[in-house]
């Protein structure tokens, strides 16, 4: 006889879900946050506009009046991930609905994990560097952390509201400032530095909130074997160009650039979007983020950062924005075998589908949780790595 399913609950184990992706998430939980506003269900691959966040401009007074359009940013939702587990009717009978919730909250973590990778690997789209002065994130020290700041501050990074602005550091580096009386004792930082030796957590330190993460990455870079290259084009490139040809003075260029490789042209920095592969001393075709903001002219310098090394970040929050869509729950449609959910914060806009369903053959009961999700960088200017 088929199981009904009668006993089980999945809107509760998709609020559960909820509270646990909302607790769980790292650096998703520090970025900008948006949800389509007509709450459709979307599928995978598919584009939501979301709005991106104003930017205000002054003049001398009496100054037109500016109209108050947000500017919409298209974000592809190219991620429908799920965490599931199964259970036989054998322990079903001696746990109950108990085994269930149990689960919901790793189900829930592994969620959060999976989109806070994702968010990590954003650092590709990242341009400006710090380089840690010890050459390793194990070395890093108060004056990276402050000079990481700097390069903020002077991109013109909104940095008044420190709530906004965070520090992403792998475990090398958490170490490294754990260990440094700024951080962790009474005679560098007061009260701060107890609570930090009491907890383990670096805290707002120098107008960021630090945090530590185990998802930060390490940049694997191309195979160029000459950081010395020269803009390729006979009438240069304006501004607006994102696709540049480039060779080198030696006519000895070879190998790869890959995504997140660093361009240096003029007073900008730039990253390689896509792999690049050179071809008789060129790299042609050359993608670029974002795009020239200033016109150069044929043979300019170009300076390739081609090295291995940790991604941490420093960011203010709109540097990068998190979208969810809710799934379908199919709550007009009967006999599917299944009790499905759907849930969505209508304040942070995360979105979480539990599913309960039965599979006679085996004798087990389903339970899955699911999110559909895209993330995009906003403005990499907002943003630094900080390479170790």
């Amino acid at each position: 006889m088929a199981n009904t399913l009668g006993y089980y609950n999945p809107v509760f184990y998709a609020n559960e879900a909820l509270i646990w992706l909302s607790k769980a998430l790292g650096m998703a939980g520090r970025v900008h946050r948006g949800y389509d506003e007509e709450r459709r269900a979307f599928d995978r691959g598919q584009v939501v506009n979301i709005r991106r966040p104003s930017i205000m401009t002054v003049a001398d007074a009496p100054a037109t009046a500016a109209d108050l359009t947000t500017e919409s940013v298209q974000v592809s939702l190219d991620y429908w991930r799920e965490s599931k587990f199964k259970l036989t009717d054998r322990e079903i009978a001696y746990t109950g609905n108990r085994v269930i919730e149990e689960h919901i909250m790793p189900a829930a973590y592994a969620l959060a994990d999976d989109i806070d990778q994702k968010l990590a690997l954003l650092y590709k789209d990242v341009p400006y560097f710090h380089d840690i002065a010890g050459g390793a994130s194990t070395t890093a020290v108060v004056a990276d952390v402050t000079a990481a700041r700097k390069i903020l501050f002077d991109n013109q990074v909104p940095l008044a509201d420190e709530s906004k602005v965070h520090l992403m550091a792998d475990s090398g580096m958490e170490k490294a400032l754990l260990d440094l009386a700024a951080f962790s004792q009474w005679q560098g930082s007061g009260t701060s530095g107890v609570e930090t030796q009491m907890r383990g957590q670096l805290g707002k330190r120098y107008g960021m909130n630090i945090f530590a993460n185990q998802n930060v990455q390490s940049h694997t870079p191309g195979t160029c074997n000459d950081t010395a290259l020269l803009i390729n084009n006979g009438a240069g490139y304006a501004v607006g160009i994102s696709t540049i040809n480039l060779d080198a003075a030696d006519a000895g260029v070879a190998g790869t650039l890959v995504a997140g490789d660093v361009l240096t042209i003029g007073s900008y920095k730039y990253v390689v979007t896509a792999t690049n592969t050179a071809s008789g001393n060129a790299f042609t075709g050359v993608t670029i983020s974002p795009a020239l903001k200033a016109a150069v002219v044929d043979n300019a310098v170009v300076t390739a950062r081609i090295d291995t090394h940790i991604a941490a970040m420093a960011f203010q929050r709109d540097a990068f924005a998190l979208v969810m869509a809710r799934l379908p729950d199919y709550t007009n449609f009967d006999g599917l075998g299944a009790k499905v959910a759907s849930v969505q914060d209508p304040v942070t806009g995360l979105a979480v589908r539990a599913r309960v369903y039965y599979v006679g053959n085996s004798s087990e009961v389903h339970v899955a949780l699911d999110a559909l999700y895209g993330v995009k960088t906003l403005n990499p200017y907002m943003a630094v790595r900080i390479c170790g």
